[in-house]
């Protein structure tokens, strides 16, 4: 399984909830198995695993609605992602996508601002996270809260996280080994139906 893990949400602001779970989450999962992950102009390398990479645009930019096809391009099987994804239009792999929301640090551009309060309204998070295979949440309200913007039948999972809060990979080895059991079924059951 050729997985790619988008890590464009990582960065060096501490107050980042996003970033914070991202860091510990990717931390854990590049434990138990090598991925591609993708990096955008601001992602923070050094907060990452020593793992292979692309370099696409900022998840924020026009250009987003095309990673499905860049994915496509590199042969990709799998994507994770921690925030619902404009990306998943015409793409040719699986799709898991946990419920993360984005904020904007407190001297980022109103440009900046302005694009993140799509991952506010409930009708925008609703189109993203349609677009995906799976859903998974970090704790039980966001499960609840992505359950609503579900659509019908689409499977949403909820990692066993011991502290959300923290970058501490210890504190997410039990939610990447659910999570990467999540990929490999995905893999799994998407290669079943191809043949």
């Amino acid at each position: 399984m050729k997985l790619v893990v988008d890590c464009r949400w990582v960065t060096d602001d501490p107050n980042d909830h996003v970033s914070r779970m991202s860091r510990g989450l990717i931390s854990a999962l590049a434990e138990r198995r090598t991925f591609i992950m993708l990096v955008g102009p601001e992602t923070r390398l050094e907060g990452l695993p020593n793992l292979p990479w692309e370099l696409l645009p900022s998840p924020l930019s026009p250009t987003e609605v095309l990673t499905g096809r860049r994915l496509n391009s590199i042969g990709a099987d799998v994507m994770f992602s921690p925030v619902p994804t404009w990306g998943g239009m015409s793409r040719r792999y699986g799709l898991v996508i946990a419920g993360g929301v984005p904020h904007a640090r407190p001297d980022a551009p109103w440009s900046v601002r302005a694009r993140l309060l799509l991952w506010r309204f409930p009708l925008t998070r609703s189109l993203m996270t349609r677009r995906a295979d799976i859903i998974v949440g970090v704790s039980r309200a966001q499960q609840r809260s992505l359950l609503t913007g579900s659509a019908t039948g689409q499977p949403v999972v909820t990692l066993h996280a011991e502290d959300t809060a923290s970058d501490d990979v210890a504190a997410w080895r039990s939610s990447a080994q659910q999570l990467e059991q999540v990929l490999i079924d995905l893999d799994n059951s998407r290669r079943s139906a191809a043949k």
